[in-house]
């Protein structure tokens, strides 16, 4: 892995435990606690982008080498997403199959990097 392949996974991991902060503060805050719930909204306003921007960089790493399987399923379903958030804020309208869609998509990703995770596991543990 490239140093830069691993500056964009750290921006992923990083993004992702931003969103963990911002989801713990949306969720222990009172009800008329707005300080909290606008901290939150903050978080999760920085640590989206750096999720999607780390997971597509880090999957752009991976179908350049010779893992495309990885790399496409680190890449694509953040770059769906982002679409899909993008055409929803402009107003378009999604049924729930297509949101159905979009989260089987981000299921395979996880399975992906699971079995490539689990295949580099036992390669290792044969050797």
């Amino acid at each position: 892995m490239s140093r830069l392949q691993g500056a964009f996974a750290l921006a992923a991991l990083f993004g992702t435990g931003a969103c963990l902060l911002g989801t713990l503060l949306s969720t222990t805050a009172g009800t008329n606690d707005i300080g909290s719930e606008l901290t939150a909204f903050l978080i999760w306003a920085l640590a989206i982008p750096l999720i999607i921007i780390g997971l597509g960089g880090w999957g752009a790493g991976y179908l350049r080498s010779e893992s495309a399987q990885l790399g496409a399923a680190l890449t694509g379903p953040p770059v769906l997403a982002a679409a899909a958030l993008g055409l929803s804020v402009a107003g378009v309208g999604f049924s729930p199959a297509s949101r159905l869609l979009l989260i089987v998509l981000t299921s395979a990703m996880a399975l992906v990097v699971g079995h490539d995770l689990w295949t580099d596991n036992s390669a290792s543990a044969d050797s």
